[in-house]
């Protein structure tokens, strides 16, 4: 039998008993189905995973017990953050849970001259959903950590979450002389941000600021990729060389 993986936030642990509450609850007792004695792995997305069996299960409460507790070392390659132009429909939650298996660790949707939606303060559910999509696609590709998502953040805005990045691309599709493949062969230590701009392509403006603050302007070669299709080969060549080392 599958042993399911759940993610909980704020982990209350007490006499090597977790205390599961809230929709959590509900979850792993009406979902899930789970009976006292059954096993179940919880993550806290922060590198541990802790195995347990279900202790004990009330009206709105649940007690697992822990058998043992396993910790992930923090990868050795750099901390990978995605910037991304907001896509319509399905595709942008389709992007997320892809780049979350391909292991970003902080996906920041980024509004752009000519972005076509926008995330207004009424669609923050959008923002929650892709939360959950990032966790799900977590707990399935066995990852530990659970990416950060950043709520919708102008271009110009991005610099405040990239405090200690070293290395910065943006993708353009004017770029004829630098490669990905250059940047990363000449990457430094401290963390990764990639900035790929929306299906209309970047302004000169864009670029320019970009360039201004310290990114550098790659390319993938004369391929075209769809928008929710470049950031995952982006992420797959990084996989990849560090994959390596």
């Amino acid at each position: 039998m599958e042993i399911r993986r759940v993610f909980v936030d704020k982990l209350k642990i007490k006499n090597n008993l977790v205390l599961i509450t809230g929709p959590m609850q509900n979850y792993i007792s009406s979902v899930l189905r789970k009976n006292t004695g059954d096993r179940i792995d919880i993550i806290d997305g922060k590198g541990y995973l802790y195995r347990c069996t279900v202790n004990s299960i009330k009206s709105k409460e649940v007690f697992l017990q822990i058998l043992d507790v396993v910790h992930r070392p923090e990868e050795k390659r750099p901390k990978v953050t995605l910037c991304v132009s907001p896509i319509k429909g399905p595709r942008m939650d389709w992007l997320i849970e892809k780049a979350t298996e391909l292991g970003a660790d902080r996906i920041l949707p980024t509004i752009f001259k000519r972005t076509l939606i926008r995330i207004e303060d009424k669609e923050k559910e959008k923002l929650e959903r892709w939360r959950r999509l990032a966790i799900e696609a977590s707990r399935q590709s066995g990852r530990f950590t659970i990416p950060e998502i950043i709520p919708p953040t102008p271009l110009r805005g991005i610099t405040t979450h990239l405090n200690g990045v070293q290395n910065k691309w943006v993708l353009y599709e004017k770029e004829k002389k630098t490669s990905i493949k250059e940047v990363i062969s000449s990457q430094r230590e401290n963390g990764i941000c990639i900035v790929i701009g929306p299906e209309g392509g970047l302004e000169e403006s864009e670029i320019s600021w970009l360039t201004e603050n310290g990114f550098i302007s790659c390319t993938l070669g004369e391929s075209i990729f769809r928008a929710e299709t470049t950031p995952l080969v982006v992420l797959s060549i990084i996989l990849y060389e560090y994959s390596k080392k």
